[in-house]
């Protein structure tokens, strides 16, 4: 009995060292499939993470169910606890809430707008108040591969923002046909208004702002001498179609934030 008993002892070890070998396999298996995507994508930097680690959850939820059932369940557990708090720093990089290149929004009185998908049609149909003057060109002819006018958005009195289409076609459309491809909103010492909002609070400083989005792809400091300086941080990516930058550039004046400008270029 004795001898059955140790046979029976040392079978079950082969077997879950068998078992934990697979698993270690398996789990090396999956981290390879999972940062192939990284490797080969070609969309930008801030987007690449988070589409390479958002299927990583279940499959590595997979190779952990045949490990707790075996007595080497605690190196697994141990191993999982460093990705755990890897997430807060995450949450604060590149690609926090405040700079978005996949997604580049606005708000105007509760409704979002995207560039590069927007119509200046479709802002046109649900109120935006824009300039009367401006409207009047909303029909007019604009070239392939060119941008249009300003449109301007009363936001008070002698304060507006500005909205620009672009027409990326082979053919000629009207600017009120083609999508809002940049938005441009001066700030106003001393006065705040509701109408437009983004993803970030227009009171926020320089510290705030790299705090959410890290370090910017550019900066650019000015010093004008009698205490008047500026300082211009962007977060961009190059286009893929034309010269030029997709993204966020905003200016501080004196550290407060005097305009913003986000553009689309595909």
């Amino acid at each position: 009995m004795k001898k059955q008993t140790i046979s029976v002892l040392a079978a079950a070890l082969c077997v879950g060292s068998l078992l934990a070998g697979c698993a270690s396999k398996e789990a090396k298996e999956t981290t390879a499939v999972t940062t192939e995507p990284i490797a080969t994508e070609t969309m930008a930097e801030t987007t690449a993470p988070t589409q390479a680690t958002e299927p990583s959850v279940p499959e590595t939820s997979e190779v952990t169910v045949p490990v707790t059932t075996t007595p080497e369940t605690s190196a697994p557990a141990e191993s999982t606890a460093p990705a755990e708090s890897t997430a807060p720093t995450t949450a604060n990089a590149p690609s926090g809430s405040y700079v978005n290149l996949d997604n580049m929004q606005f708000t105007i009185k509760g409704k979002t707008y995207t560039l590069g998908q927007t119509t200046l049609q479709q802002m046109i149909d649900d109120g935006v108040p824009f300039n009367e003057d401006d409207l009047a060109n909303a029909n007019n002819n604009l070239n392939k591969n060119s941008q249009s006018q300003g449109f301007r958005i009363e936001l008070g009195e002698y304060w507006s923002a500005q909205v620009y289409t672009m027409n990326d076609t082979d053919g000629n459309r009207t600017a009120a046909e083609c999508y809002v491809s940049e938005i441009y909103l001066p700030l106003k010492k001393d006065s705040t208004q509701d109408i437009l909002t983004f993803a970030f609070p227009q009171n926020m400083t320089i510290e705030d702002l790299k705090a959410n989005a890290g370090e910017p792809t550019e900066t650019d400091h000015y010093d004008g001498g009698d205490g008047y300086y500026t300082d211009t941080l962007e977060y961009t990516r190059p286009s893929t179609k034309y010269y030029g930058d997709s993204g966020y550039t905003f200016e501080f004046m004196k550290g407060q934030l005097n305009y913003i400008t986000i553009e689309y270029l595909p």
